[in-house]
């Protein structure tokens, strides 16, 4: 498996995650944070298959984070 097969790069900033803001006259948005918006500023888009695995080992690296914030702060106590 290749880093390739879980994103592609985002269609819309060409994978720059950088999209120049927009005017505010008329009926066009502004983009004050001049973040891509489809890909939230990341260059990149997850695949189907980076999706399921993100969905996978989400909840596993959350418990891992926060056992480790909690080990971190015990240690700040003593």
């Amino acid at each position: 498996m290749l880093i390739s097969d879980l994103k592609r790069p985002c269609s819309k900033c060409d994978g720059s995650g950088f999209q120049a803001g927009y005017d505010e006259w008329g009926s066009i948005q502004t983009n004050l944070r001049k973040t891509c918006p489809a890909c939230c500023g990341k260059g990149h888009i997850l695949t189907e298959l980076g999706e399921n695995l993100w969905k996978l080992y989400r909840p596993m690296l959350q418990e891992l984070i926060r056992e480790e914030l909690q080990n971190t702060s015990t240690l700040q106590k003593e």
